[in-house]
This record gives C-alpha cells, structure tokens and sequence, in this order.
C-alpha cells in the first residue's frame, strides 16, 4: 500500500478552522485535508467528484465573500494577503496526490489536525520541463540541415537528442 493518497486540500485559515495559541502558529502554512478520495472510487466516479468539486469552490467563494461582508474584514488569513484570490482560483480545490500526515495540538481527540503535503506540484513541475524539451527536439529535427544529416546519416544528429534533465 502507498504512503499517498488522493485528496482535496485546503489552506488552514483561522476564521474557519480555529484561532491557534502563539506556540501553534506553524499550522497556519498547512493544507488541511478537506476531503479524501478512495482510489476505486475515484475511477469508478469521476465525473460526480468533479461535480462535487466545483460545488465545494462555490461554497467556499460564498463564504469568503460572507465573511468579508458580514465581519467586514479585509485581510482574511493572517500571511497570505490575496488569500481570496487564491482560493477563487479553479486549479486551487481540485483533486490533488497528497502525503498525509496528522499534527496534534494538544492532548484531546479534536486537538488532532489532518494535513497533507502536495505532491502533485511535482509532477506538474516534471511534466513542464518534459514539454519544453519536447519542444526543442521537434524544433530541431525540422530544421532542414538536421533533416539532411538523417537522410544520409540514418540517425539525428547530436543536437537533435536533447537529454531529459530536470535542472534541479
């Protein structure tokens, strides 16, 4: 069995998850696990999970807004200052691989937080680097003088065979 898990993650903001004490403030970096996702289902319901999906952003806009309205408050979560933006973002509640982990504030059963770390972010990075150089091997293989060498040659030449790094 793996250690990740395919989950819905949100940023912990203290207006909805609870005012820490100064000693716990570290929490307020994390994603908390809004929702987690058996993998069976996943397949076997994907199209009912992103309905599910887009609902839970439009709730969560609706409460951001309720909360700006109501409360009259203008900075939402303590760090991030465009806190609102980033969550109206569509990519931001999406179903995303996770390592979950759980960090316990106190000694109580609900003093217990379910966070999980990115791991899509990742592959997202991987996939990016994978497309530029993609990019530049196609680029040089219509170059007509690299067209000519594999003619003659029955290969591409060196240039054309990029080599996969992540640069990292």
């Amino acid at each position: 069995m793996s250690n990740y898990k395919l989950a819905i993650l949100e940023p912990y903001l203290p207006l909805k998850h609870g005012i820490l004490d100064k000693k716990h403030h570290h929490l307020y970096g994390h994603y908390l696990i809004l929702d987690s996702i058996p993998l069976t289902q996943f397949y076997e319901k994907i199209n009912v999970i992103n309905k599910d999906v887009k609902n839970i952003g439009k709730n969560y806009s609706n409460y951001l807004d309720k909360l700006e309205s109501e409360m009259n408050i203008k900075e939402v979560h303590p760090f991030i200052r465009n806190y609102k933006d980033i969550m109206r973002t569509p990519s931001q509640l999406t179903v995303q691989i996770i390592k979950p982990s759980i960090i316990s504030i106190g000694e109580n059963e609900w003093d217990k937080y379910s966070v999980g770390v990115n791991k899509t972010h990742w592959l997202r990075v991987i996939q990016r680097r994978w497309r530029e150089i993609y990019r530049k091997r196609i680029q040089n293989r219509m170059n007509i003088n690299n067209l000519k060498y594999r003619e003659i040659h029955g290969k591409w030449p060196s240039e054309c065979n990029i080599k996969f790094t992540l640069g990292i």
